[in-house]
């Protein structure tokens, strides 16, 4: 089975970020290394320089992230850099025209559209919880992705009966995530 993974996407960045909140994207950024796919056993979480590296892939018909589920540490940066397709990283947010799926008081983000391999996005996550992230353009097929920071139990999205079925299909668990750290298409 794969699981295929959402991205973040911020909307508005600028200069004036709440406090628990920063944000840093360069839609003309790319990343130095391009990376092939990591295969599902792979368990390691790439990291340059404290940044967590999440990959975003199209493969014929398949659009997704590696890792699609990761749990990191109140504070840490991710960075997504498209390897290969057109994809975004959209936080579930009503300022995103999605529902609610990030702690309450934590600021929603909208990478916009990476249109060019290597380009990257950037995000720092400081507020507790589980947060559901998407690419726009590709949500249908269930690119989507889970990360939490910190506890879990301090934020938990809503039931996902409501979510599209490749959407609920591709989201890993709360659960797994926690078990293994990360989980990998």
């Amino acid at each position: 089975m794969i699981i295929l993974i959402g991205l973040i996407i911020f909307n508005g960045c600028t200069d004036n970020q709440p406090a628990d909140f920063h944000a840093d994207h360069d839609h003309h950024g790319t990343a130095e290394t391009p990376q092939p796919p990591q295969s599902p056993e792979q368990k390691e979480v790439v990291r340059e320089n404290g940044v967590v590296i999440i990959d975003m892939f199209m493969s014929g018909s398949s659009s997704y992230s590696d890792p699609v589920g990761i749990h990191v540490e109140p504070g840490t940066t991710i960075r997504f850099v498209n390897r290969t397709g057109m994809h975004s990283a959209t936080a579930y947010h009503r300022d995103n025209g999605f529902p609610d799926r990030i702690p309450p008081t934590a600021q929603s983000w909208d990478s916009g559209l990476l249109t060019r391999r290597g380009e990257i996005f950037e995000i720092t996550l400081t507020v507790e919880g589980v947060y559901d992230y998407l690419c726009v353009p590709h949500e249908a097929a269930g690119h989507v992705g889970r990360i939490i920071v910190g506890n879990p139990e301090a934020f938990m999205p809503p039931d996902e009966s409501t979510l599209p079925q490749a959407v609920r299909t591709a989201l890993p668990t709360v659960e797994a995530i926690i078990a293994l750290g990360a989980v990998w298409n």
